[in-house]
């Protein structure tokens, strides 16, 4: 018996000093608690003060001193503008009568840059090609290059100019018109010449509005994610490349399988999917916003900061009249790169418009976007809603050692369940979506759509389901996909449905979990078509439509290019819209924003590419006020309360991805990431979440943002077309700001009277 109380005595002793050390750093050392939160403090300043934030402007920026240079001729003028050009580059002037400041396109002949005679005369020329010869290698060549042939015609509104490139042997002609505010260029298709060596490539005006070095306070935007800026600072990037994308993606068409592009960023890049981007010459002064009209299903953004192969910030666009491709000629793989022998048919139309003083920012980029899309009807003022979307999980394939199986994760029967339960706590708006709900679950089935999968519930079920949404006016999404083709799967032909590249390849998808292939789209047209009978026999009346609105790829099963696409795409979703009430998409392409009744996963952040000074919500105020947007799921966020803040301070509704059972028992599926989902689990914050946005985003229903006030890298102003304006303090402490007190981690919605 002593024995045993010795040992643990002894083993008093030893845990005593853990035990008082324990304590002390927990509890009773508030010099440590201070410090933990100085640290936690510090941390947060360094977050918000990243390039995933927006940084406030530089109230005393510098801007330069313009003036007009000789060479120049005025070719034509009205209320807004006056165009210049040098008939020789054909390079441009343009003087805003509004503020004074002229734009130029080309290099002044008074001052020395660090330019090479290439870079030089590529930075001076309206237009730089890039050619193939007869060997697939490719040259480029400027107007100045080798003296081209240009000819001027004045015309009404601006001038024509017929080009022949020396070297290259190719002519073409190039049209800029004043209109307004604007300037609208345009190189026609149908006047470009060839001989033996053939146009690949062409950028139009690269350097209109470039900046040298840190001579004055601005940036370029680019369309990353829901938008992002480069800065004309004095920070060099530490990349070494500049930043190129195209625009909708790479087409997969003319994409080699398992190419990877190296990419200076730290997480998963976004498509473009605007083809705008933009620069200003000094923030709230000077600024143009520049918006593809046409050609940019083919076009391609690149955007250079001071630093990288020259001293210039400057953005353009690349328009790719051939690509390079790989052609196989062996079962190995073996084989060459060529390029399309036939050129790519498409006329360049851009519109640049030149915005002043309190709109020469990404506010007022967005704005002008916006009134472009709303002046073609590519943008339509829909319910713009606060509510919350619930995506649920129905069933999922799962991997057996025989043959697969089904695991439900979400009978449809649940689904009034949870709607019930959420409005008894007071959450009136909502509408669900239903994955997983076709026979074989939500992996591996698609493009057949029917039958329903019997382990969530007989067609009875489902009809009652559907009648109790119906009846109590919440939509319930069917997701679907018109783009999907999974190897396996019935409802089509691996021969002629799919969709091929221009080396014959079939496309498919790539480093996913659940790869596919792609269905030529017009089979999806055909598919929809189709569909429409079994919708109404069923009585489904809203779908979400994944890949097919966001993936825009060429064709070569039915001989189509991507201008044919976005056609064929187009009639797709007229086909189905006009059997249903409502059309939801994921990450649209603009192209199809007037289908979009809801927009789901919205961009939140900018691909965090290293020489991105800031992200801004530039495709949130394009949309806010028209169409209603949902982020990410809330159930995947690291830090709940800054994400909820963000959504505020976007505009954002919030998501959820749910399910019955727990997510473990996704294991061994294509879904088993999903690790937290269970409904019960997220019932309360979903509540929470949901009057939060309500009480805030509530008070500006249907309304537009007129500006955006960056106080503070944590402190952020959104004002709306009301008046209302809301106020996010990201700090962990409270704030005071006009009077108005800001508790931490909160916001507050204030009057701020007549936006006029």
């Amino acid at each position: 018996m002593f024995k045993k109380w010795k040992w643990v005595l002894a083993l008093l002793i030893l845990l005593f000093p853990v035990t008082v050390i324990a304590n002390t750093l927990s509890d009773s050392d508030p010099d440590t608690d201070v410090k933990e939160e100085e640290e936690k403090r510090a941390n947060d300043m360094l977050r918000y003060q990243s390039n995933q934030f927006t940084q406030p402007e530089n109230e005393e920026g510098l801007v330069r001193e313009t003036s007009l240079s000789a060479g120049y001729e005025k070719v034509a003028e009205n209320e807004d503008l006056a165009l210049y050009v040098e008939e020789e580059s054909l390079a441009l002037q343009i003087e805003n009568k509004q503020t004074g400041y002229i734009w130029s396109s080309g290099l002044s002949e008074d001052k020395e840059y660090n330019l090479n005679e290439t870079w030089s005369d590529m930075a001076h020329s309206a237009v730089t090609i890039d050619y193939v010869d007869g060997e697939d290698k490719t040259s480029s060549e400027s107007i100045l290059t080798n003296e081209s042939e240009v000819s001027v015609t004045e015309q009404e509104d601006g001038f024509s100019a017929v080009i022949a490139f020396e070297e290259a042997a190719i002519t073409m002609e190039l049209e800029v018109q004043l209109d307004g505010d604007s300037i609208e260029i345009h190189v026609p298709q149908s006047e470009i010449t060839e001989e033996e060596r053939k146009l690949a490539a062409m950028r139009v005006y690269p350097f209109l509005g470039a900046s040298e070095g840190t001579e004055m306070d601005g940036y370029t935007f680019i369309p990353d994610g829901s938008g992002a800026l480069m800065r004309f600072n004095e920070k060099q990037p530490s990349s070494m490349a500049p930043y190129q994308a195209s625009i909708y993606g790479e087409d997969e068409g003319f994409k080699r399988s398992g190419s990877e592009e190296e990419e200076v960023r730290t997480n998963k890049a976004h498509k473009i999917t605007m083809p705008v981007y933009g620069m200003t010459n000094g923030v709230d002064e000077n600024g143009y916003v520049a918006v593809i009209d046409e050609g940019e299903t083919f076009a391609d953004l690149i955007a250079y900061p001071s630093g990288i192969a020259t001293d210039f910030h400057w953005v353009t666009a690349q328009y790719n009249y051939r690509y390079q491709y790989y052609q196989p000629t062996s079962q190995d793989m073996s084989g060459y790169n060529v390029f399309q022998e036939e050129m790519n048919e498409f006329d360049i139309k851009e519109r640049i418009t030149f915005l002043n003083e309190d709109k020469a920012n990404y506010v007022g980029m967005a704005q002008t976007y916006q009134q472009y899309l709303l002046d073609r009807d590519m943008l339509k003022s829909g319910n713009d809603q606060v509510d919350v979307r619930l995506e649920f999980l129905g069933g999922e394939v799962k991997s057996g050692l025989l043959r697969d199986s089904v695991q439900p994760m979400t009978e449809v029967t649940d689904l009034p369940d949870y709607v019930e339960r959420l409005q008894q706590q007071g959450v009136d708006d909502m509408h669900a979506v239903y994955r997983g709900w076709t026979e074989g679950g939500y992996t591996g089935t698609l493009p057949q759509k029917f039958p329903y999968e019997n382990k969530l519930g007989s067609d009875r079920n489902f009809e009652e389901v559907n009648n109790y949404f119906d009846q109590n006016d919440i939509p319930l999404y069917y997701y679907t996909d018109y783009t999907k083709a999974y190897e396996g799967a019935s409802g089509f032909s691996g021969q002629t449905d799919v969709a091929r590249k221009i080396n014959a390849q079939t496309i498919k998808s790539e480093g996913e979990v659940d790869e596919y292939y792609y269905l030529s789209p017009e089979k999806s047209l055909e598919m929809a078509i189709e569909d429409r009978n079994e919708y109404e026999e069923r009585q489904i009346t809203n779908l979400a439509v994944d890949s097919s609105g966001n993936k825009l790829f060429s064709d070569f099963t039915s001989d189509s290019l991507r201008t044919e696409v976005v056609d064929v795409f187009q009639d797709m979703a007229e086909e189905l819209k006009a059997g249903l009430d409502s059309l939801s998409f994921y990450q649209p392409n603009d192209y199809m924003l007037a289908q979009s009744d809801r927009y789901l996963d919205i961009p939140m952040y900018s691909s965090n590419y290293s020489f991105v000074t800031d992200t801004v919500p530039f495709l949130q105020i394009v949309l806010k006020g028209h169409v209603p947007y949902y982020a990410s799921f809330s159930n995947f966020h690291n830090s709940p309360d800054d994400e909820l803040l963000r959504m505020i301070e976007y505009g954002a509704n919030p998501s959820f991805y749910l399910t019955t059972e727990p997510s473990h028992e996704l294991m061994h599926t294509p879904s088993e990431d999903l690790y937290t989902s269970q409904f019960d689990n997220w019932e309360s914050e979903i509540i929470h979440q949901y009057e939060t946005v309500k009480q805030s985003l509530g008070q500006v229903e249907g309304e537009t943002i007129t500006d955006r006030t960056v106080h503070e890298p944590d402190l952020v102003e959104v004002h709306y077309s009301n008046g209302k304006s809301i106020l996010i303090n990201y700090k962990s402490k409270d704030v005071a700001l006009d009077g108005v007190e800001i508790e931490a981690k909160s916001y507050q919605v204030i009057d701020r009277g007549d936006p006029s």
